[in-house]
């Protein structure tokens, strides 16, 4: 089993494992963090996550803040002031002496320097123990992440139970739709059935009629020859 001090150091823990912005000078970072942005999923190192969510937390202590500030500058506490460069915020009572009015975070004031977290080691930082602003900065992050899975599951399940119901009313239509098909159907095949009984009554009704005529014709025959026969004989001496 491994001790703190060889998890926090050693390099087989960040091994073949890649920070997804295209901006982290990490090489082998650790920890990745797993950051759900909108219908997107990236990994990200801790530093990452802290650089491209500047708003929620304080840029000096680097504590998850309550409130993030307002588009003014000051939050609605009062508590919390905004960088006059970018997103980021910070405690009023974090504020640098003198710097509140225009306050600068430390990440603008030295972009290329300050790193938020380097115990994840790049060229020129080495892999190291953790002090305890690095501690907050993870244990932010790690907030950050998870926050934005919760977000992003919450909005996964919301659509998830969107398409379920368009599923359900999609099947029931289907079914309506077979059932009215069905039924039209049985209808056709009644129909046809009704003007097949139709014309075969017609059929019959045509042949008894000419069968009758016929006899008709015959028995007027008998009667004529039955006539002149009579006539024949009351003419003889």
């Amino acid at each position: 089993m491994m001790t703190a001090a060889e998890i926090f150091t050693a390099n087989a823990v960040g091994a073949g494992r890649r920070c997804d912005s295209d901006l982290c000078p990490a090489s082998n970072p650790w920890p990745i963090h797993h950051v759900g942005n909108r219908a997107a999923f990236r990994r990200l190192c801790t530093a990452c996550v802290l650089r491209h969510h500047r708003g929620f937390f304080c840029s000096v202590c680097l504590e998850i803040l309550d409130s993030p500030p307002l588009s003014g500058g000051i939050s609605a506490s009062a508590d919390v002031y905004r960088c006059l460069r970018c997103p980021s915020a910070v405690h009023s009572w974090c504020v640098p002496a003198g710097a509140a009015p225009n306050y600068v975070c430390p990440i603008c004031e030295d972009p290329e320097g300050f790193p938020y977290f380097s115990v994840g080691g790049n060229a020129n930082r080495p892999r190291r123990l953790m002090d305890a602003a690095e501690a907050r900065a993870l244990l932010s992050a790690s907030r950050i992440a998870a926050a934005s899975m919760n977000r992003a599951a919450a909005a996964a399940r919301a659509e998830a139970e969107r398409k379920a119901k368009q599923a359900v009313a999609a099947s029931k239509m289907a079914r309506e739709m077979l059932e009215r098909a069905m039924l039209v159907s049985k209808r056709g095949k009644d129909g046809m059935k009704e003007k097949e009984n139709r014309n075969d009554g017609m059929k019959e009704n045509s042949s008894s009629g000419r069968i009758n005529g016929v006899l008709k014709v015959k028995k007027k025959k008998k009667k004529k020859k039955k006539k002149m026969a009579l006539s024949f004989q009351s003419g003889l001496p």
